[in-house]
């Protein structure tokens, strides 16, 4: 049934529009653009006078792979317009693994009880869940390795080399937008850049991407940075930096030196360099990333039984007290299953509630909850996030999981609000319309090739966001709260629409994208 959208502003950098027009959508596609449309028979209207009309958002950096099939209504996705979710970031994907592996990704609240060997097998089971957005699969390198090598912390040997490029062939042969490592993480911190550039080579041979989150975010910033750009440079593929950042005050400001790094690579033209941000000082991580290198070489089960050891004990809390990245004064818990109370307070108001110190405490929490348990912890800096998000290459990723308002609750509000900081300051006239929309949508459906979604041009997907600049003034100070934004009044998932005057339909039509 046809739909016209009314005298709304329809702002798509994609075509250089921004004027008040009708939209006409018919199916699952946009029809037509322009000042005047005469409704089609039995066509609904939507009276948008006052309203802004945008493309849906792709999100470029998600890790929804491993929550959507239990939440696939995705309200935390809807009321932010986001339309498509990059998956598999980080070095993490629900495939290839074993089907009997548990455990792989958990800390992302992840109920998944069992991998997929292959993608076909992942969408086919996603399908059956009709998932309310679009989903764009990277394959992640973790899994990859998980699939092969299981946790081992050494380099692959010939044959296992040679399956790792089998399964990374065969994910980019059934529509994988391309893959991702996690550098910092079990297990893709074993692979070095000879063996990244190994397995990179069925990417090159497809021309899909490479994204990554970078071996070192802190004091080894921009060696890591200089490691990305000459592996994608060796393996001739475009580079994604996952989330750019410099962590710790002691780095802050290496954006500079990093941008200016990635601008000389675009010079040389050997590799598409790009970045994505998300738009908080704050991150969120699961709190294995605190422990010292060679912690988990031995799986959880191993660590906690050294843990019993008074001088492995010992060694623990010292290095979760001076040597970890983050301090226990800087760590704000996320929902403890085993220590409810601790839920969403800071790690220094825990000392002391029940005869434990602060790394005492975070120990405690480490072991108990394992990979589960996420922190949010200071990341950047005010002026290095202005800088990153301003660099031409940049767009929004919000490295967002939770798909529901009650499942963000003690978690970080990227989650629930990570593309209104982008958009509401420019529905306010405070920052480029056209740039925050570009970055939210145009940039990241580029960067996978998706030509006819992330714009409003005729013959286009209908993924379609209907936001209201009068309620941009108030959202900000929801985020506390941990209820959804009220931001967008209409959002069209593939010509269907899933919010309606700012509340879900229940309808589920997203797709599962398949790159060509």
């Amino acid at each position: 049934m046809a739909i016209l959208i009314r005298r709304g502003r329809v702002v798509d950098p994609d075509s250089g529009t921004d004027a008040v027009l009708d939209l006409l959508i018919d199916e699952e596609r946009v029809i037509s653009a322009a000042p005047r449309i005469a409704p089609p028979n039995g066509a609904t209207v939507i009276d948008a006078a006052g309203l802004v009309v945008l493309p849906g958002f792709v999100d470029m950096h998600t890790h929804s792979d491993f929550t959507l099939q239990d939440d696939p209504a995705a309200e935390a996705r809807l009321h932010q317009g986001i339309t498509t979710d990059v998956t598999g970031n980080c070095g993490f994907s629900p495939f290839p693994l074993p089907a009997g592996c548990i455990g792989f990704g958990s800390f992302f609240n992840s109920r998944i009880t069992h991998g997929w060997p292959d993608l076909d097998s992942y969408a086919a089971h996603l399908r059956r869940q009709r998932p309310t957005v679009n989903i764009a699969p990277l394959v992640g390198l973790g899994a990859v390795r998980e699939h092969v090598l299981g946790p081992a912390p050494r380099p692959p040997d010939a044959a296992e080399a040679a399956a790792m490029r089998r399964l990374v062939e065969q994910a980019l042969e059934q529509g994988a937008f391309g893959v991702s490592s996690g550098l910092v993480y079990t297990p893709g911190r074993y692979a070095d850049a000879a063996e990244i550039r190994d397995v990179l080579a069925p990417v090159a041979r497809a021309g899909r991407l490479y994204a990554t989150h970078l071996r070192d975010e802190r004091d080894g910033l921009v060696d890591s940075v200089a490691e990305a750009i000459s592996t994608a440079e060796a393996a001739g593929v475009a580079l994604q930096v996952s989330h750019h950042k410099a962590l710790g005050r002691a780095n802050w400001g290496r954006t500079r030196q990093t941008l200016s790094m990635i601008d000389e690579a675009n010079r040389r033209g050997v590799s598409d360099v790009a970045v994505d941000y998300y738009p908080y000082t704050s991150g969120s991580t699961g709190v294995s990333s605190l422990l010292p290198d060679g912690s988990l070489d031995g799986g959880w089960t191993t660590l906690r039984e050294r843990a019993d050891e008074s001088a492995e004990r010992l060694r623990l809390l010292r290095h979760l007290e001076s040597s970890a990245q983050f301090r226990p004064d800087e760590i704000i818990i996320g929902r403890s299953r085993t220590w409810p109370e601790a839920s969403g307070r800071a790690l220094q108001d825990l000392a002391g509630t029940d005869g434990r110190t602060e790394v005492e405490a975070l120990l405690k929490l480490i072991l108990d909850e394992g990979e589960r348990l996420t922190m949010i912890v200071p990341a950047a800096s005010e002026d290095d996030l202005a800088g990153v998000s301003a660099h031409p290459t940049a767009m929004h990723g919000s490295d967002g999981w939770l798909m529901t308002a009650a499942r963000a609750r003690y978690e970080h509000p990227r989650n629930l609000f990570s593309t209104i900081r982008v958009l509401a300051p420019a529905l306010l006239g405070r920052t480029s319309i056209i740039q925050a929309v570009r970055r939210l949508a145009t940039a990241p459906a580029r960067r996978l090739s998706l030509t006819d979604r992330g714009t409003l041009r005729p013959g286009s997907y209908a993924d379609v966001v209907i936001a209201d600049p009068a309620r941009a003034a108030r959202q900000p100070d929801n985020e506390s709260a941990h209820s959804y934004p009220d931001l967008m009044r209409w959002v069209f998932v593939n010509g269907q629409a899933v919010i309606e005057d700012a509340k879900p339909t229940g309808r589920r039509p997203g797709q599962v994208l398949r790159a060509s």
